[in-house]
């Protein structure tokens, strides 16, 4: 990988200026398919901590297909709070798994790695 520079950065301006949330899909085997996620936002991620149940929020939050947040999705299961919903279709080893591939895609886990420089 080549060193960032002055030049680069203004390059890749309109690149970073522009970002659009970063999405991926994950395989649920106790749900027999796939949903996908996308990067929760710095102010999500900064709640989540801050939060008892954190990784429910930020599944909530993240997984955009299905629409967890749809009132109807809701409903069926008889969810009086929306976050209820993560616990009645995920297994519970499978919501922090979800909820720390979330946090990759925004970086949070390995998005930065130390380059060791060798020295004659």
């Amino acid at each position: 990988m080549s060193k960032i520079t002055l030049d680069s950065l203004i390059k890749q301006k309109e690149k970073l200026l522009n970002k659009q949330p970063k999405t991926t899909s994950l395989e649920v085997k106790s749900l027999g398919g796939s949903i996908t996620i996308q990067a929760p936002t710095a102010s999500m991620a900064k709640d989540a901590q801050e939060m008892k149940d954190g990784d429910n929020y930020i599944v909530y939050q993240c997984v955009t297909e299905p629409n967890l947040k749809d009132s109807k999705l809701q409903a069926e299961f008889g969810c009086d709070e929306p976050l209820s919903i993560v616990e009645q279709l995920f297994e519970p080893g499978e919501i922090p798994q979800i909820a720390v591939e979330c946090l990759k895609l925004a970086g949070y886990i390995e998005g930065i790695k130390v380059v060791n420089e060798i020295k004659n």
